[in-house]
């Protein structure tokens, strides 16, 4: 039976060759934590409206939510439509990517956070966050740009023709995840306008270029 799955598995993927897409998340988790661990921020980003909003660490429950939401989404689509699915992996990965090159060429971080005492769950959570990423590379916010790329993708995407209530559902959430970003002081207000600019930008091309024929023969098997 196991040999089985696997053939069929097997089948599937090479029948639908663009799932190879998502080997690019290796690629990006290797990356993000090199630099998170090797980088020194030249840029302490800041501004006016970052003092105005309080922390509130139960916004760290949308925070978290990005991690299984960001997979999901994109194994979602993967499954079921393939034109949604290349479209979001052009705007998201092409917006990761762009958002690493940026804290190569200009490292940043924030000085936002104060000391939480662990007064309730949602604070160790925010805690826990705090203890393995740090407070560097951080805009355009990666967190930001790809809840808004699913956003975007959802919001034009054809699945949802019968369940409107599932769309607004998931757009809800992505604007959640990306607000989350700045109640557990995560994200300055940079971060997160630089992070939706980004998918904005990424998603005039998908939408309003033909992509697709300037990859062909580059990146055909993702096509």
């Amino acid at each position: 039976m196991k040999k089985e799955k696997i053939e069929i598995l097997k089948e599937w993927i090479a029948e639908h060759k663009y799932c190879y897409a998502m080997l690019y998340l290796a690629f990006y988790l290797v990356v993000f934590f090199a630099l998170d661990f090797t980088m020194e921020p030249r840029y302490i980003l800041h501004c006016a409206l970052d003092d105005r909003i309080p922390f509130c660490e139960y916004f760290i429950v949308f925070y978290f939510a990005w991690y299984p939401a960001f997979f999901l989404s994109l194994v979602w689509y993967m499954l079921r439509d393939k034109e949604d699915f290349q479209q979001l992996w052009f705007i998201m990965f092409n917006g990761i990517t762009f958002c690493l090159i940026c804290y190569v060429l200009f490292p940043n971080g924030l000085n936002l956070r104060e000391e939480v005492p662990n007064r309730n769950i949602f604070c160790v959570l925010v805690n826990l966050v705090r203890g393995v990423d740090a407070p560097v590379n951080v805009c355009p916010s990666i967190h930001v740009s790809s809840s808004v790329s699913i956003l975007l993708v959802t919001a034009r995407s054809k699945l949802f023709k019968e369940h409107r209530g599932r769309k607004i559902a998931i757009i809800v959430l992505m604007v959640l995840i990306s607000i989350s970003t700045l109640f557990v002081k995560q994200h300055s207000v940079i971060d997160v306008v630089c992070g939706a600019a980004v998918s904005l930008a990424l998603y005039a091309i998908a939408y309003h270029t033909n992509w697709r024929k300037l990859l062909k023969g580059r990146l055909a098997v993702l096509l």
